[in-house]
């Protein structure tokens, strides 16, 4: 071999190792999610995930599984606080069976907008909540809960819903929030847990002729093309956050927490920006293309049975008495 041949084997043996050392130090996370990848939630994921490795000059990497691939939102949950999975796109109101203070998210009315919500979870009401999910062994990236769901709530169905008096006898899909399945009891609708991969395929065999959620989603979820009717109700807002192991998050040096969380926070704003497209561009795909028809009816029937709703949720305990009260006299400054 000449002199020049074993110099260039030596580099390429050596630049082969060093790439080799390299990825076999990089740090890798799993993130879970439930909703599809076109969704405002799977771009904020994905966002998330670039912004990890970019931030960390590819020492960090985020894989994504979207589409409740890791399984539907409890079992992930449950997951991240055991510690055999990283990460979770976490809707705070699916918390309630560990946190008592996340069971008013989901209540009608409680909140005036996003802004008032973001401050319930940035103050004293809430902290028990983060105290107990640090005691359980999990904690949130995003500190000043800045992914704001733009997109509002509202109801996919197989008919026209205006009023409450319209729900009765409709068979909705709920997610697995007593909360949840109280409030929209109390509205007037049977409601039917049914795990969000499995809605579509529930509406097609007939197990539910709706459930609440966004124009956008019911877009990206497919749901659009089984009923055709959504409704807008604002009944409550949503703000998500990244829900993380903490052994996991703890094992990590100051700069790699640092970095997740700055890219918590950049991703928040693809997911702001990305769910108000639902109610612009994806409500004029689900017009136009699936012929979906969009109401927008006054709420003051909706709103005026809130109180009564509240007052059971808080006297069978669902909800902590007198937390909503407290809840409307936060300032959303």
């Amino acid at each position: 071999m000449t002199r020049l041949r074993r110099v260039l084997s030596a580099t390429v043996f050596a630049l082969a190792a060093f790439t080799s050392a390299a990825w076999a130090q990089q740090i890798t996370f799993r993130l879970g999610t439930v909703d599809a990848p076109t969704s405002h939630s799977g771009a904020g994921a994905n966002a998330f995930a670039e912004a990890v490795s970019r931030l960390s000059h590819g020492e960090m990497a985020v894989q994504v599984f979207h589409a409740g691939q890791l399984g539907p939102i409890p079992e992930q949950i449950r997951n991240v606080l055991a510690g055999s999975q990283d990460m979770h796109l976490l809707y705070p109101e699916f918390m309630t069976n560990f946190l008592d203070e996340t069971r008013v998210i989901s209540a009608p009315y409680v909140f005036r907008s996003p802004a008032h919500q973001q401050a319930f979870f940035k103050s004293d009401l809430f902290k028990p909540a983060m105290d107990k999910l640090a005691s359980l062994g999990a904690m949130v990236l995003d500190d000043d809960w800045t992914w704001w769901q733009l997109d509002p709530r509202g109801l996919i169905s197989v008919r026209p819903v205006l009023t409450p008096e319209e729900l009765s006898g409709l068979k909705l899909r709920i997610w697995e929030s007593r909360t949840a399945i109280e409030t929209w009891r109390g509205f007037g609708a049977d409601t039917i847990v049914v795990p969000r991969p499995e809605m579509y395929l529930a509406f097609q065999q007939g197990i539910i002729e709706g459930g609440p959620e966004t124009i956008g989603i019911a877009v990206d979820q497919r749901n659009v093309e089984v009923a055709k009717h959504w409704t807008r109700t604002d009944e409550y807002y949503q703000i998500i956050n990244i829900m993380m192991n903490t052994a996991r998050f703890n094992a990590l040096t100051k700069e790699q927490q640092g970095i997740l969380r700055q890219a918590a926070k950049e991703a928040g704003e693809v997911f702001r920006a990305e769910s108000e497209r639902g109610f612009t561009e994806k409500r004029d795909r689900a017009e136009k293309e699936f012929g979906v028809t969009i109401h927008q009816p006054d709420l003051a029937p909706w709103r005026a049975k809130a109180p009564a709703i509240i007052e059971a949720l808080e006297a069978d305990g669902t909800i902590p008495k007198g937390l909503a009260e407290k809840v409307a006299g936060l300032s959303s400054q």
